[in-house]
């Protein structure tokens, strides 16, 4: 049973702005991807054969959600069993039909859940409207142009891709190179504006400015980005997959759940953020704090006290993805509730020490070899076809 269609591959253009995970994974020709299919395969080939469709099903999804959970159960079960653990897969718990995704048979055995922190069904909708007009650009070439792209509201509503594309090239086709050149050079040019195309239509606000480039068939959109900074507010995510998962499978359970948390939101979740989704505070020691200094419910201490000894890690992981399994440790934390045994140490991840004000950098190293892969995985750069838009 393959993850990926066994023939051969000769695309070498880039990833499109709206393409699926899974189906630029498996459509590229470009050899740098090769060893990540493998990976793939090896991973779900480690699965008991019962349980294999379901998650080939979720990464073949067409979904990048989907792929993402699957992707985060997989490295669970592999950097688990790569560390010498076997795993049961979906457990029967007495007194509920519900199962939750690992059993550990470890020295302290404990059910392992994962969990992702994705996006509102709003913002989800919101991103599509606009990953609809980047794909509409980025298949469009100019000659001697390219422009950067920013966001400023994303309507409610799609836009009239294609007649926004056609205004562009119409705008540039009255540009003189020579003189946007010119006053892009100038820091303080009263006129700078010259060189920009602002879109504000039935709701949208967008702006273009254009980049001459003095090249034969340029990408239409050669940087792009948010134009306003937002107020970043990760922990709210994490406290809401924490709260989805803490007592699912009921509180009098036979052995501790752990809750693994994989939060690749676009502003990276901080270590303060978990903290502050945990323990209510996100830089009080929880030792340091009292229950009446609390305003909200955090995951383990809220203003009447601790709750879910049930519940008493929760290993958590940001910006962890196929391509930076060599860079990124996930972070186990434990409740600070008197009396409460823990789980802890686990050799793959990194145990945080809250003792202080800041949570010190992991000193583990990522656990390659229980993850199958070697210590240059995905060192260098994909051998993309020239020209190919990112």
């Amino acid at each position: 049973m393959k993850v990926f269609d066994d023939v051969p591959r000769y695309d070498k253009t880039r990833r499109a702005e709206s393409e699926p995970e899974f189906a630029f994974l498996n459509r590229t020709g470009s050899v740098f991807f090769e060893p990540v299919r493998d990976m793939f395969e090896m991973w779900v080939a480690a699965l008991p054969l019962e349980h294999r469709a379901s998650v080939i099903g979720q990464l073949q999804s067409g979904e990048d959600d989907a792929f993402e959970s699957a992707f985060w159960e997989l490295y669970l079960h592999q950097v688990v069993t790569g560390s010498g653990h076997e795993v049961e897969i979906h457990p029967n718990i007495s007194g509920t039909s519900k199962r939750p995704d690992f059993l550990v048979h470890a020295d302290v055995p404990f059910y392992l859940e994962a969990v992702v922190v994705s996006a509102r069904p709003e913002r989800k909708a919101s991103d599509r409207r606009l990953a609809q007009v980047q794909a509409i650009l980025d298949e469009v070439r100019v000659v001697g142009w390219s422009l950067s792209f920013d966001w400023y509201v994303i309507g409610p509503a799609p836009v009239k891709s294609t007649k926004l594309r056609d205004r562009l090239v119409r705008w540039l086709d009255g540009l003189d190179p020579e003189d946007v050149a010119r006053r892009l050079g100038r820091a303080y040019d009263d006129d700078a504006d010259a060189g920009c195309f602002p879109f504000i239509e039935e709701g949208w606000h967008l702006e273009f400015r254009a980049l001459p480039t003095g090249v034969q068939d340029s990408p239409l959109v050669l940087m792009r980005g948010m134009g306003r900074a937002a107020g970043v507010d990760n922990a709210t995510g994490v406290t809401r997959v924490l709260n989805s998962k803490a007592n699912r499978y009921g509180r009098n359970l036979p052995h501790p759940l752990v809750t693994a948390v994989l939060s690749n939101t676009g502003a990276r979740t901080k270590d303060f953020e978990f903290r502050s989704a945990l323990y209510g505070d996100p830089f009080l020691p929880p030792n340091h704090l009292r229950d009446a200094d609390l305003h909200t419910d955090a995951h383990w201490r809220t203003p009447r006290g601790w709750r879910r000894a049930h519940n008493p890690n929760v290993v958590s992981a940001s910006w962890l993805t196929w391509r930076s399994l060599t860079k990124q440790v996930p972070r186990l934390w434990a409740t600070a509730e008197p009396g409460i045994p823990s789980v802890r140490p686990l050799s793959w991840a990194d145990t945080a020490d809250v003792s202080g004000p800041e949570t010190p950098e992991p000193a583990n190293q990522p656990a390659l070899t229980s993850l199958g892969i070697p210590a240059n995985w995905c060192a260098g750069e994909p051998d993309f076809a020239r020209g190919t838009s990112s």
